[in-house]
């Protein structure tokens, strides 16, 4: 994918002024901006300012500011925009968008059980995409950090998992666009499955990190384990020792009877010491809008039918998974029941009927 986006300071500035709610006119190489209220407390500015990438001087030298790097409007812009999650937006530019050959698609993906599928018309959209950056930190003995992206269809709330890749070597260019006004409505929509499906990719990131710190535990509790044997075995030699006093005697078998809650109590310190605790922070957000296809089906059990979407996604070259009425997880093979509501395996009761094909 090629990005083309200006990355100037100006052009920073331009884009920064408008997701914060300023009126911008760009008049070459300089901006004109008004300002909200909290937005000129936030960069200590006048509420009507002229931004440009050198500085000028003049008889509003009040309200003109310099962009340059290292100057303190922009380092408080910068400040501004981390102190939130950055959402970015962009649209995606194809020369050819796929028009044709979704029953074979359909045919290679899906799966229906208990309902039939006939595809009745395919009609040119456009589809909204998020792109999601995750922070995520394991902490055990050891510490582990990374990003985890992850894209989402807004539009039907599906998981993605081919985009996040795919984006890197899609035959499209890329053109800045600021997010539209209900992407942040999408993310706070999208909460529940964006939770669940980065715990499940978290689980598959992090599957080495805990079977060394699994291995670690199993280590130490064998060594602690043979050292308090050794110790109990010790102490019964010591009681077969003549002139022990009764009061001795007593003292030494009250230590013996306690080594079991002492070394219970000592596992359950590696086990602290060695359980991998996870924490999940945003980080990043980006609003992809592309021109998709939408696929139309009808599906019918007996004379019970509806109508039942899919998108193409030009990205992928795929079509999107659709998701669990349920669960909201990713499905290909898809079940129905009742108001002909689609269902994973699992929401299904885990009992399928014969798979029943695109007619």
């Amino acid at each position: 994918m090629r990005f083309e986006a200006e990355t100037e300071p100006l052009a920073f500035a331009e884009r920064f002024l408008e997701l914060h709610g300023a009126a911008v006119e760009k008049r070459e190489s300089t901006l004109e901006a008004l300002l909200p209220e909290a937005l000129s407390a936030l960069l200590d500015a006048p509420e009507n300012i002229f931004i440009s990438a050198d500085s000028e001087s003049g008889a509003d030298s009040d309200r003109r500011y310099s962009i340059a790097y290292g100057t303190p409007l922009l380092d408080r812009m910068i400040g501004g925009a981390l102190s939130k999650i950055p959402l970015a937006g962009c649209r995606l530019e194809f020369d050819y968008v796929k028009s044709g050959g979704f029953h074979r698609l359909l045919d290679e993906q899906m799966t229906f059980y208990g309902a039939a599928a006939s595809i009745e018309t395919v009609a040119e959209v456009f589809a909204n995409y998020l792109l999601l950056i995750v922070r995520y930190t394991a902490q055990s003995d050891e510490q582990k950090e990374g990003l985890l992206p992850m894209v989402f269809n807004a539009d039907t709330g599906s998981f993605v998992p081919e985009m996040t890749q795919a984006l890197d070597a899609a035959q499209c260019q890329a053109v800045y666009a600021p997010p539209e006004k209900d992407a942040l409505r999408n993310i706070a929509r999208l909460g529940e499955a964006v939770e669940q499906t980065a715990r499940r990719l978290i689980e598959e990131e992090l599957e080495s990190f805990r079977l060394s710190m699994a291995r670690r535990f199993k280590r130490d509790l064998a060594n602690l384990v043979e050292y308090y044997t050794g110790l109990e075995q010790e102490m019964l030699k010591a009681l077969e020792k003549p002139g022990l006093s009764d009061n001795a005697r007593r003292d030494r078998q009250s230590k013996i009877d306690g080594l079991p809650s002492e070394l219970a109590s000592k596992r359950d310190d590696l086990l602290k010491k060695y359980s991998v605790k996870v924490r999940l922070k945003p980080a990043a957000a980006m609003q992809i809008r592309t021109p998709a296809r939408r696929i139309i089906c009808r599906l019918s059990i007996g004379r019970q039918t509806r109508q039942f979407f899919l998108t193409y996604n030009p990205v992928t070259r795929r079509i999107d998974p659709p998701v669990c009425s349920r669960c909201h997880s990713p499905i290909f093979h898809i079940h129905f029941e009742g108001a002909l509501e689609a269902l994973c395996f699992d929401c299904r009761g885990g009992t399928s009927a014969q798979g029943r094909k695109r007619t």
